[in-house]
């Protein structure tokens, strides 16, 4: 099976007959359609606990609750932030309770730079937040910076496929961070949750909007 056929096939969700003109099926026009609502997450960097506190609660009042929070890590796998936030990190996940469009996401990352901005002190930031998504095929994370890997959103955000979903877990790719490779059983104990939700008649409603 070519690598078109099989993509054709995973995105149609037939799984079965052949795509693009092969002999025992037809070239399937794809059908526009609603997206699935996602579960939005967030990575955190920090050293004092008390700004995880305070992104959290920000996070709450324009958002949702979370209904994960993973435990805290040391940030061991860079030292890329240590020269503006200091050394021994902290690194956090957590999912929010209320699914989101994915056409939130890049409002969602602006507002939580505009966060880091005004959580700075003497001109360096003491918190990072990295809000992304979890759909079932992929965990997304958007940036400001562009890549050969991201694609543009809106409103001055990229979006970027950190890690595959296939075959029960989570498969990292070539720029894939290391923390978040380190720590895929975080991402799948999200992804079993958002599963769960998306099982809800009242999800179900909300995915037939555009």
């Amino acid at each position: 099976m070519d690598r078109f056929t099989q993509y054709n096939e995973a995105d149609s969700g037939l799984g079965k007959g052949l795509f693009y003109g092969n002999s025992i099926g037809e070239c399937a026009v794809g059908t526009i359609s609603a997206p699935e609502w996602v579960k939005a997450i967030v990575g955190v960097i920090y050293k004092d606990p008390s700004l995880f506190d305070e992104a959290l609660a920000r996070i709450e009042r324009e958002f949702s609750p979370p209904d994960l929070i993973s435990d805290a890590f040391p940030f061991i796998e860079t030292h890329y932030y240590e020269k503006e936030m200091g050394a021994d990190l902290t690194r956090r996940y957590l999912s929010l309770r209320d699914l989101i469009h994915p056409k939130d996401l890049p409002r969602f990352k602006v507002l939580s730079n505009q966060w880091e901005e005004e959580l700075t002190q003497d001109g360096r930031r003491r918190v990072n937040l990295d809000p992304g998504y979890i759909g079932a095929a992929n965990l997304i994370l958007a940036s400001t910076k562009n890549f050969s890997q991201r694609i543009y959103l809106s409103d001055g955000i990229y979006g970027e496929v950190t890690m595959l979903y296939q075959n029960g877990s989570f498969r990292d790719l070539p720029w894939t961070y290391p923390d978040y490779s380190h720590h895929k059983d975080v991402f799948l104990r999200m992804r079993q949750i958002y599963k769960e939700q998306l099982k809800s008649p009242q999800i179900q409603a909300l995915m037939t909007e555009m």
